[in-house]
């Protein structure tokens, strides 16, 4: 039986690590696989038998995850096979909308359980020519499924996804021993066309197996037997006649569902490589070719990574796992509770909002900096102009202070032009026939006198006296008039005389010609 349907290990690139955990009735297992470098690895794995724990699994789960360095975010949490119920439904519709009506309708025929007590999930499987979709139903019990998630949980570890085990051991199969071929060309397997037969893949664990059956490369039937490496490799030889007797039994199931799929060749997959002769004693009972298969057959492992430790390994069956691990984004069936959604619902809107929180707070953060800036920047030039204006006050004050002290320097030098003195050369000067009514001083301007005088001559010869004084030019007189009260004549009149400072304005201006006027009596 050497005759294999082999192909290179070939996955999807850009894939992140995931982690697989399955809680078994006898074992516990741990994997991880890294399918985004150029070659698909396992990286790391832990299998341990849960006898020997003598932990609480939550403490023992813990400790791997932590000795191991595994992510504890968006683990696979694997189902064994015979922990649930899986149905081939045939349904006549295509329409997805309705597909899932009939299904929700159907499922609580499939078991005995209520609704609330049950998880379900389904995929596609086939649709026919006549418009028939036939369906993969899954269901398991609600506190089986929590029960796991919750020992999970308590390990500080978050799951992503539940999903069973026959998935993940099609993927595996998929992955090492069917053949691929360039797009649009039928598979071939001694002469028969694979796209149109069905290959047997039977994975065979401690306690059970699973028997799936795959065509088109797709997992289209499956079914459980409690008969697994622990019987098998002890001395009772029963065991493999009701092993043989299960596979017959189970090929038979198959066939009275699809009867127009011939089956052509069965795998033996898990811990069947340790079980001596099972392969011909097989043969000769289910009329296909047996192939033994190898858990690691194209399956890269990194370096210093062995999946078991002593003999454990022919016991237990890694095949689902690295099937999962490696290929976790194309796995369909999810049995996640509705709590665990809305709790992964609501814990992502948590993320989400505190992450816009984070960002709000970011953006208030940077303004407040730039506006700290930009106001510092402005307080330190205001400062430094501050600093300049104090500056430039002290040397004003300074400049200030001299030029009051030139200029009292120069009105002291220049002291004819002050009131005082311009009065008492106008007192000095006046004569007894003349006596002043009004008398206005501008300094360094004018001066303007308005008063009597006995005659009109006392005026003129007034002006004269004025006109040699060193404190006035240009003396002239804007009017002059003779006036008469009780039988006694005077003269009035009003002269101005400029200062110095101003003669040249004034000397600008056209002055007034008095003309003597003649009061009558």
């Amino acid at each position: 039986m050497d005759n294999k349907i082999t192909t290179k290990l070939k996955l999807p690139q850009g894939r992140k690590p995931a982690v697989v955990v399955e809680i078994g009735n006898d074992w516990l297992k741990v994997m991880e696989g890294n399918p985004s470098a150029k070659e698909s690895f396992v990286t790391k794995a832990s299998f341990r038998k849960l006898v020997e724990i003598k932990e609480p699994v939550t403490v023992a789960l813990a400790k791997i995850f932590k000795d191991l360095k595994l992510n504890t975010q968006g683990v696979i949490a694997c189902i064994p096979r015979h922990l649930v119920t899986v149905r081939i439904l045939e349904f006549p519709s295509t329409n997805p909308k309705d597909i899932r009506d009939m299904v929700s309708l159907q499922v609580g025929k499939q078991t005995p359980y209520s609704r609330d007590e049950i998880i379900f999930t389904y995929k596609t499987i086939g649709v026919s020519a006549t418009g028939y979709t036939k369906v993969m139903l899954v269901i398991a019990r609600r506190n089986l499924v929590n029960a796991r998630v919750e020992v999970l949980q308590k390990a500080g570890i978050e799951v992503e996804k539940v999903t069973m085990s026959s998935e993940g051991l099609a993927h595996w199969f998929q992955m090492t021993y069917w053949e691929e071929t360039a797009p649009g060309k039928a598979k071939v397997y001694d002469d028969v066309k694979l796209d149109d037969q069905a290959v047997i893949c039977v994975d065979i664990d401690s306690n059970y197996s699973d028997f799936i059956v795959l065509r088109k490369a797709k997992l289209v039937y499956t079914r459980n037997f409690l008969v697994g490496a622990n019987h098998l490799l002890g001395d009772d030889a029963t065991w493999r006649d009701k092993f043989g007797e299960e596979i017959v039994h189970s090929m038979g199931l198959y066939q009275n569902e699809e009867r127009d799929a011939k089956i052509v060749q069965l795998f033996l997959g898990g811990s069947a490589a340790h079980i001596p002769q099972l392969a011909q004693v097989l043969g000769a009972n289910v009329g296909v070719p047996v192939v033994m298969t190898e858990p690691t057959y194209q399956i890269h492992l990194s370096k210093g990574v062995t999946l078991f430790e002593k003999d454990e390994g022919r016991f237990v069956s890694p095949c689902p796992l690295i099937g999962m691990a490696l290929d976790a984004a194309a796995l369909e069936l999810d049995l996640t509770s509705s709590e665990l959604r809305i709790k992964k619902q609501m814990e992502g809107r948590r993320k989400q909002i505190t992450v816009t929180g984070v960002l709000v707070l970011s953006i208030i953060m940077m303004l407040s900096t730039l506006f700290f800036i930009v106001f510092y920047g402005k307080s330190s030039y205001l400062v430094g102009i501050k600093k300049s204006v104090a500056r430039i006050e002290k040397e004003a004050s300074e400049v200030e202070r001299m030029r009051s002290s030139i200029s009292l320097v120069k009105g002291r030098l220049d002291a004819k032009k002050n009131s005082i003195n311009i009065l008492h050369e106008i007192s000095r000067l006046t004569p007894q026939e003349i006596y002043f009514t009004n008398i206005n001083i501008e300094e360094n301007k004018q001066t303007v006198l308005q008063g009597r005088a006995a005659a009109m001559s006392n005026v003129f010869e007034f002006v004269t006296t004025l006109e040699n004084s060193p404190y006035f030019e240009n003396v002239q007189t804007t009017y002059t008039t003779t006036k008469k009260e009780k039988d006694t004549e005077y003269a009035k009149f009003e002269i101005i005389c400029m200062h110095e400072k101003d003669k040249e304005n004034f000397d600008n201006k056209t002055p007034e010609t008095p003309q003597p006027q003649n009061a009558g009596p």
